[in-house]
């Protein structure tokens, strides 16, 4: 009795949570698909006639934008993840030393911080420091890369675990140099925890409007900043159109870094995994 009771209850759960992320998730990706490819809809549940003309309507400035948003996010996922994998390890070594946990605070800080006022406190603070940088792109990847170096460095910084620090730390004292170290053992130890932070920089930074809105000069515009501009225009369905157009440039690229590239490339050259795609399949 007391176990059919637990599992009506454990289905009940799942029955509740699957209609909560329809509800916030499915429906509305679901509602800006069929916007894309609506004539015109209003009065229906669904989209009477269907069309492509949003899409053959984007001009160069939508494709720009676009271009931008994936040339902008794959700088931020590259340099979050080195930035945090760098100061994961330097934390880590530091982290018995007085201070080791006021660092890792600050390393965290910008998660606190609401993107507009980060992204106000870059354009004030860096207006003419250095000549030319607040009229440039660069500004846009400062303020997005420091919004997701925090996730960048805790997700590299859960993967050091206490073995793979005994593991760095018997090679050391047999000898080899640190490039060895990071280039045999640390790297293919993290090769998840690598995939994983990539995924989640490049994720929020395509999408992020916040800071971006702050700062991005004239000439300068993401995807998100144009999708803003037609939604406040009230061009909903154009805005539907380039929106899936992101969502589709967007999942194309995480599952592109999903991919065990590592393990398969190791197939491919000997016919079996090497030790190190081997370590970076777990």
């Amino acid at each position: 009795m007391l176990a059919d009771r637990t599992r009506h209850w454990r289905l009940l759960a799942a029955a509740i949570a699957t209609l909560a992320c329809a509800w916030l998730f499915i429906l509305p990706v679901a509602t800006v698909l069929l916007s894309s490819f609506a004539k015109r809809w209003g009065g229906t549940v669904l989209p009477t006639t269907l069309t492509l003309r949003w899409f053959e309507r984007l001009g160069a400035d939508d494709w720009s934008a676009l271009a931008t948003s994936l040339e902008v996010a794959a700088a931020v996922a590259v340099l979050g993840t080195v930035l945090g994998l760098w100061l994961a390890l330097t934390l880590e070594e530091r982290g018995r030393e007085r201070g080791g946990a006021l660092l890792d605070l600050l390393v965290m800080v910008p998660n606190g911080i609401p993107s507009v006022v980060l992204g106000l406190g870059i354009l004030i603070a860096y207006h003419d420091v250095p000549p030319g940088f607040s009229d440039s792109g660069l500004i846009v990847l400062a303020a997005q890369l420091a919004l997701v170096l925090p996730f960048c460095y805790r997700s590299a910084a859960s993967a050091l675990r206490r073995e793979l620090v005994v593991l760095r730390e018997a090679a050391s004292s047999l000898g080899a140099p640190p490039a060895m170290v990071l280039r045999r053992i640390v790297l293919p130890q993290m090769a998840p925890a690598i995939r994983s932070s990539l995924a989640i920089a490049f994720a929020i930074s395509i999408g992020e409007l916040g800071a971006t809105m702050t700062v991005y000069p004239p000439g300068f515009a993401t995807a998100p900043v144009l999708i803003l501009g037609e939604v406040e225009r009230g061009y909903y369905l154009p805005a539907s159109a380039l929106s899936v157009l992101l969502l589709g440039c967007a999942l194309l690229v995480l599952i592109g870094i999903a991919l065990p590239w590592g393990r398969a490339l190791a197939w491919s050259r000997t016919g079996r995994p090497s030790p190190a795609a081997k370590l970076a399949s777990q």
